[in-house]
């Protein structure tokens, strides 16, 4: 069947040359020259930045006695290409994202940003369910869906819900790095089980013979805490802003509104006077909100799920032609809305 008449490219828009050009060819629906464009730009974008590095190193050994100020400038606009690069290759990565979407004939939800009455209309959820996942790893989607509407999440009736922005704009970020993880530990996960079908593979979480009766999910459960740390962490930069960039597109900067939020609600003392405090802002009109039904945001943490499991596909792809950026010194807040990690999603149960 044809892609639905709804599917764009993505609410984000794109400024790149590079992106713009792969855009077009995306919305011309030529799958062929959009995957080249991108492949040529990133070869491009890594010529560059090697050929930058010969220059500088060049550069250096031929003034070793230049002056701070030749120093500082030079610095400066090696500071520049650099973050150009960043940017162009974030929206390659989120440009491939989209393409990822189109492939599985799914239109994305529209910007939400000032909130208000929320509907998605209907859409066959097979895309963003059975026809991505392993059955594992939708176990654990399923699950996750439970965690955040309840026994409401396989209900085909209406129930209508009324969050602060700033919430569901958490949920969708909250659900997408959620995919991202997901997706890499159950190519992990697949890999260990045809491994250890094959041979011994020492250090494998499996037993001998046990590899089927184990569950994803129990295989998770054996992760310590740095293993833990490092699979749920975004591995690049530019990946962590593509996401950004999908989350702001869709609710606005999540910073903002958590501000918003935490100065409206005032000092509180417990989940329970949170909870009240927030309803009544949300009645008062005080803060921005969304009236949303269980149907619209049960398709609306599906699609962040998936976003972040397509955009782990992504950035894998994408590094094997560029090197991307170590995410290590980016905050996750700056996706989630949080001043730091122990803060993430304080406002989603209250």
């Amino acid at each position: 069947s044809a892609v639905p008449d709804l599917w764009t490219a993505g609410p984000a828009e794109v400024y790149s040359g590079q992106a713009q050009k792969a855009l077009y060819l995306l919305k011309e629906e030529n799958t062929f020259l959009f995957e080249s464009a991108i492949e040529e730009s990133l070869e491009a974008l890594r010529d560059e930045r090697e050929k930058d590095e010969e220059n500088r190193k060049a550069v250096e050994a031929a003034n070793a006695d230049a002056g701070k100020d030749a120093l500082a400038l030079r610095e400066r606009m090696e500071e520049v290409r650099d973050k150009e690069r960043l940017r162009v290759v974030t929206e390659l990565i989120y440009l491939k994202v989209c393409s990822k979407f189109k492939a599985m004939q799914v239109p994305f939800i529209p910007p939400m940003k000032g909130g208000g009455d929320v509907q998605f209309g209907n859409l066959d959820l097979t895309g963003l369910t059975t026809e991505l996942y392993s059955k594992d790893a939708l176990e654990m989607v399923r699950e996750h869906l439970y965690g955040i509407i309840g026994q409401e999440a396989g209900a085909q009736y209406m129930s209508l819900r009324e969050l602060a922005l700033f919430q569901g704009g958490q949920i969708y970020a909250l659900s997408a790095l959620f995919g991202y993880y997901l997706r890499r530990a159950d190519a992990r996960f697949q890999l260990e089980k045809m491994l250890s079908g094959s041979f011994d593979a020492g250090g494998s979480a499996f037993e001998p013979g046990s590899q089927e009766a184990q569950s994803l999910k129990d295989y998770i459960s054996t992760f310590g805490p740095e293993e833990v740390a490092r699979m749920t962490t975004i591995t690049s930069m530019e990946a962590q802003m593509a996401l950004e960039t999908q989350v702001t597109a869709l609710f606005g900067d999540l910073r903002v509104l958590r501000e918003r939020l935490v100065e409206s609600l005032g000092p509180i003392s417990t989940p329970q006077e949170a909870n009240e405090r927030l309803l009544k802002a949300i009645q008062n009109k005080e803060i921005e909100s969304m009236r949303i039904r269980t149907t619209d945001l049960r398709r609306m943490v599906l699609e962040a799920v998936a976003y972040g499991s397509m955009l782990n596909e992504a950035e894998k792809s994408v590094d094997t032609i560029y090197e991307l950026t170590p995410a290590a010194s980016r905050p996750m807040g700056s996706i989630t809305g949080d001043d730091d990690e122990e803060e993430s999603g304080r406002f989603l149960n209250e």
